[in-house]
Order: C-alpha cells, then structure tokens, then sequence
C-alpha cells in the first residue's frame, strides 16, 4: 500500500475512534440532524488536525510544553466546575461510579461486605479490589474524584513519553479528552473508566521500560502492574500481548518471575476482599456482569464465547514482532470484539442503555495510541524527519 493510503487509513480509523466514544453524548441531548453534523464537523477537525502535525512535527524545533500545560489547565477548569454540578444532578440523574467506590471503601472501613452494597442507583458495584487500594487515599481526603486529577497530570505524562513528538501527545490528548464529551463527561464527574485506562497505559508502560534494566528494577513495576489489572477483570487481556512483548524482550526465567510477581500482586489484592470463600464470592461477583450479555442470543453462550474469542484475538501478539504501540493495538482489538457485542445489542434492544457506547472508550483510546505513534513512524515521514529526531520515544 502506498504511504499517501496508509495515511490516509490512519485518519480514517482516528476520525471513527473518535466518533465511537462522541456519538452517545451527541445523540443524547442534539436532535439527529444536529449530531450528525457535529460527527461530520469533529471528523473534518481531526483529518486537518493531522496534516496540521504533519507539518510540525517536520520544523526543527518542537512546539512549546507550554501547549500541554494550557490543554491540563483546560482540562482541570472543567473539572473543578463540572464536578460540583454533578454532584447535584442537576443536568441528569448523574453517574454513580464515584459512589460505587465510596460506598465499598466505607463498607470495607466498616469490616463489611463491599459488594452487598448499592450505588445511589440501586447499582450493584463493580470496580475490583485494585481500583479500590488506588482511591484510598482520596477516599481519606474526602473526594475520590480527586484521584482523576493525579491521574490526568501522569497520563499526561506518560502521553510525551510514548509519542515521539510533542504536537502529537497534545493531538491525543486534546481530541479524546478535552473534545470527546462522553470522556470529558466521565473525567468531570468523578467517574473511574477513564482513570482506569490511565493507570493501566502507565502500568503496562513502566513494565515494558523495566525490561531494559534489571531485575530488581523490574519488580516495582510488575507490582504495580498487579494492582493495577485488579481493578477491573476486562483488563486481564493485556496480560497476552504483554508476555509475548516480554518473551521477545528478555529470557524465559526472568519473563516467568515477573508474570508471577504480577499475578502475585494481583491476588494478594484482590483475594481477601472476598474472603472467605475468595474464589466463589469472586465468580459470583464477575456474574454481575453477564446481565450485560442478555440481548445477545443465548445459544451462543456469549459469556464464555466472547471471552474465548478476546484471548484468541490476543494470542495474535505471539505471530508478530512485537513493541509497545503494537501491544496498545491488540489490546485494544481484544477488547473490542469483547464489548462491542453486548454495546450494539444495548443500542438495538434498550431505550435505557442505548448510549453505552464509552464502553468501548478503552478499545478507541488504546487503538489511537498505536494509529498516531504509526503516523509518526511512516516511511514518508521519516526521510523528512531531522536526524536529531529520529531515536523513537517508544519502548
């Protein structure tokens, strides 16, 4: 394929990831005409938004931090006056992430049962033991949804670390936080999906650079990581992609020590929540889940199926030589093929959850990782590019 149709390919996969996770909002509260129009508007605005990097990231000087400071100022404005507002539900009936993890901190504070609660909602809640160990703090401090303001500036971050160029990280950041209303609407109202993804990108990250140093270096990471895919049981996935990165990346006995150190980590957390009968009380609650299958026919057993067919679409990272952008793709294919089934069947069969399409936030936000790091890689960018720029940032 020619690079003018590679390229071309990148914006259009850019253009629908963005749509993906805009399309609920725009459809909820503007008439069809009108969310058509915006989708159509937002798309045009990313297509010129990447020529325009095309041509910045070909000057020899980067642009100013100064751009990312002015987008986290943006985003931490619309924070400070969006939460208050949410909190009231004013606007709509609100979200009750935020409240499902008050509610299992303070019935884990009370020596309760965390999952015999309910949300304001009457919601069973979901997040896994890792997302609450995380919130901790904030729960102390009286507002978890101060922890998506710690997690924005390390996303932000970890953004200028994986792409190359600066004006990329801030394209990234702007068009699918700032300019994507179903993710600034989660990030604003104290919501945890979003900051979910952060933690995880940031986890998976500092695990893949640790491979470059030694064991001992390694360990913290690996750790983390544990915590951090015991927040929610989807994320568990990526554990595929990343052992195929590792294998590639070091020996066997230090890749089997790691992976033990993060399932380790992972059950040490997670475990005794439900003790004590830790493995039942845990499939139980994942059953929760399947409630979220019922529109898909039952002949197919989707609850079995659709996993199955996740960890073959991650399976895919053993045929291929594998980076760090490559292990965002496969990743964020894998959990793709796992909730979009029940989101379409959601849109088709359910007046109520006709706009569950953020969960797919996680697929477009780690396919956008590796489509714009792609973009910054081609072959007719790179003969262009100044020899000073040309080491990739990317693990």
């Amino acid at each position: 394929m020619s690079e003018v149709g590679r390229r071309t390919l990148f914006v259009l996969g850019i253009c629908v990831a963005w749509a993906l996770t805009s399309v609920a909002p725009l459809l909820k509260y503007l008439s069809p005409a009108k969310a058509t129009g915006a989708l159509i508007l937002g798309s045009l605005s990313i297509a010129i938004g990447m020529s325009w990097i095309l041509r910045l990231n070909l000057r020899p000087r980067e642009i100013s931090i100064a751009w990312l400071l002015l987008l986290f100022l943006a985003l931490t404005t619309a924070f400070a006056i969006l939460y208050p507002i949410s909190l009231r539900h004013t606007l709509n009936i609100g979200s009750d992430r935020e409240d499902a993890l008050r509610i299992e901190l303070l019935a884990i504070g009370h020596h309760q049962y965390p999952y015999d609660t309910r949300t304001f909602l009457g919601n069973p809640p979901t997040p896994l033991p890792g997302a609450m160990l995380l919130a901790a703090p904030f729960y102390a401090l009286g507002h978890i949804a101060w922890q998506n303001l710690l997690w924005l500036a390390l996303f932000f971050f970890f953004a200028l670390r994986f792409f190359r160029y600066r004006s990329t990280a801030l394209f990234y950041l702007a068009v699918f936080l700032l300019f994507a209303p179903a993710h600034l609407s989660d990030f604003s109202s104290g919501g945890d999906y979003l900051t979910n993804f952060f933690y995880i990108a940031i986890a998976v990250t500092l695990f893949s650079r640790s491979l470059n140093h030694s064991l001992y270096a390694s360990i913290p990471a690996a750790l983390f990581l544990g915590v951090a895919l015991s927040s929610r049981i989807l994320y568990a996935v990526i554990l595929i992609p990343l052992l195929s990165l590792t294998l590639q990346r070091t020996f066997r006995l230090r890749a089997a020590v790691l992976f033990f150190l993060i399932l380790l980590s992972t059950c040490a957390i997670t475990l005794p929540v439900f003790w004590p009968h830790p493995l039942s009380q845990l499939l139980l609650q994942l059953q929760q889940n399947a409630n979220k299958l019922r529109y898909i026919p039952t002949v197919i057993h989707p609850q079995w199926t659709l996993p199955l067919l996740a960890i073959l679409v991650a399976s895919a990272a053993f045929w291929v030589r594998m980076d760090l952008p490559r292990l965002f793709l496969i990743f964020g294919a894998a959990i793709f093929v796992m909730l979009a089934p029940f989101v379409i069947t959601f849109a088709i069969h359910s007046d109520k959850l006709r706009y569950a399409f953020f969960y797919l936030s996680v697929s477009t936000l780690s396919f956008s990782l590796w489509a714009l790091s792609r973009c910054e890689h081609s072959e007719g960018n790179t003969h262009l590019i100044p020899p000073a720029k040309r080491s990739p940032r990317t693990a």
